[in-house]
């Protein structure tokens, strides 16, 4: 069988290589489109990926190609009719990957609902469906399915109970996370609610996981999300400048600094990020990294340079109409 794995936009390579782990058989390839993997696998992997996958945001399981919208609508009112037999609501998600015909997402879905309803007098629900068919456009062809995540996207963690107001997307910090790779102990200095170090958690179990923020309402938040799920995070609150941790070494500082855009660096971005690279180049092993997720290019560049770092990798996101990056940086 064939499915349809989104992520954000940046992070592709990721989703590939958890996909292989999670099922060897599976053959991964990235989508055209940016943010989509494709990958055919043997059916009995289809549940290990939906429930164990943590780099992705939705699955679709692929049905079929046609060039017409026509075709489409006969062939999903086919398998409409064998999928939902004991249902009787439907919905349709659309997307127009590519702007080469005038035809937009929504009237794909539009005509795609209206045919299937005449054919099989299935009822639409756009708000309790009990299936999601999903079509989409790219270059002269249609490609359509179904939606197999749609009862919550798979970045929905069971521990974010407390929301940081400029809360970072888990698939995200899980990805950030893989790049770093701890082995032992991990710091996130800018951890707000502890999206950073929970995702690690999820990698390494037994890892030891600081998190620490100026703002002692997140911190307290950063402990009600870990405990919600029994993991252990060592949290306290202080400012990025006046770290108290001297004489403790970590394997990595994984961290998200503030944008400066909802959340305001206090002191100042400059500031804050270089007090960042001072505390890398005093609290990381000799082999250790700092990777950080930033929209602030050249400022990293800039102070990576200047405080002798080499960049061992960048990933380039973009999500929320925001371009980012992420910097995998060694001392030299």
């Amino acid at each position: 069988m064939k499915i349809l794995v989104t992520t954000v936009p940046g992070i592709e390579n990721i989703v590939v290589q958890e996909i292989g782990e999670l099922c060897p058989e599976a053959h991964s390839y990235v989508a055209s489109s940016s943010g989509r993997v494709t990958a055919e696998l043997p059916e009995n992997c289809l549940a290990r990926i939906i429930t164990r996958i943590h780099s992705a945001e939705n699955v679709y399981l692929l049905l079929g190609e046609a060039d017409k919208l026509e075709e489409v609508g006969e062939e999903l009112a086919l398998h409409a009719k064998e999928l939902i037999a004991w249902h009787k609501y439907f919905s349709v998600r659309a997307e127009r990957i590519t702007k080469d015909i005038e035809t937009t997402s929504l009237e794909i879905a539009s005509k795609i609902g209206r045919i299937i309803q005449e054919k099989t007098g299935l009822e639409v629900s756009l708000d309790f469906p009990d299936i999601i068919l999903y079509v989409e456009y790219e270059a002269g062809r249609y490609r359509y399915g179904v939606y197999l995540t749609h009862a919550g996207n798979l970045r929905d963690r069971p521990y974010r109970r407390y929301i940081h107001r400029s809360a970072l997307n888990p698939v995200l910090a899980y990805a950030m996370c893989r790049i770093a790779s701890p082995r032992e102990k991990l710091w996130d200095p800018f951890c707000g609610s502890g999206t950073i170090p929970l995702e690690c958690l999820s990698i390494v179990p037994g890892l030891k996981a600081l998190c620490s923020d100026v703002n002692s309402d997140f911190i307290r938040g950063a402990l009600e999300n870990s405990r919600s799920i029994n993991k252990a995070l060592l949290v306290f609150t202080c400012d990025i400048g006046h770290a108290p941790v001297r004489n403790f070494t970590v394997d990595a500082i994984v961290t998200n600094p503030p944008f400066g855009i909802r959340e305001k660096s206090v002191g100042g971005l400059k500031r804050s990020y270089e007090a960042l690279f001072r505390l890398a180049r005093h609290n990381l092993e000799e082999d250790g990294k700092l990777v950080v997720l930033t929209t602030h290019r050249r400022l990293v560049e800039e102070i990576s340079r200047n405080m002798g770092f080499d960049t061992a990798g960048t990933w380039r996101i973009y999500e929320g109409g925001l371009t980012s990056f992420i910097y995998k940086l060694q001392p030299k």
